[in-house]
């Protein structure tokens, strides 16, 4: 699916290992680090899809990557979903102020999680629709509406109203 960066405190590495174990199995690829700093240097040698920032780094915490992202033009598109202890109307406004897809406030259910990254992803790429009966070629045995035929008749119809003497 896509290529994630998961960037959370260096608390307890059980639940990071949770977090990255729930990522992988929906099927995303996904590299993992401990600090601000760390996941800077990352979004810019990793070029993920997705940046998922826990407020509580060391070194630059959550926002602070996420004001620094905003201002380098290869990832101010970059989605990204914020994980905070922080109270959510007030987090919810600033790191949203700053361009986050989404707002995840701690502690949360990984469905939540699956449902934020969804969010923060888009929807996945539609396949081709098939094109309309009039686009489509003739098929062999010649069935099927013919672009050539319907524009000379139009042509026709126009020189014809042309010639017409008025009165």
């Amino acid at each position: 699916m896509a290529k994630l960066l998961l960037a959370t405190d260096p608390g307890p590495p059980r639940t990071r290992g949770l977090l990255r174990a729930f990522l992988e199995a929906a099927g995303h690829d996904v590299h993992e680090v401990s600090d601000g700093v760390a996941a800077l240097a990352e979004v810019d040698a990793r070029a993920p899809e997705l940046l998922i920032v826990d407020t509580a780094l060391p070194t630059l915490d959550g926002v602070q990557v996420l004001a620094r992202l905003r201002l380098q033009a290869p990832a101010r598109k970059l989605p990204i979903v914020v994980l905070s202890t922080l109270p959510a109307p007030l987090a919810k406004r600033l790191v949203t102020g700053l361009g986050a897809a989404v707002y995840l406030r701690k502690p949360f259910a990984f469905q939540a999680l699956r449902e934020a990254v969804d969010e923060a992803l888009g929807p996945p790429a539609a396949t081709p629709a098939e094109p309309p009966a009039a686009a489509r070629p003739p098929t062999e045995n010649g069935a099927g509406p013919h672009p050539t035929r319907l524009a000379s008749r139009s042509r026709s119809r126009r020189r014809g109203a042309a010639r017409r003497p008025a009165g």
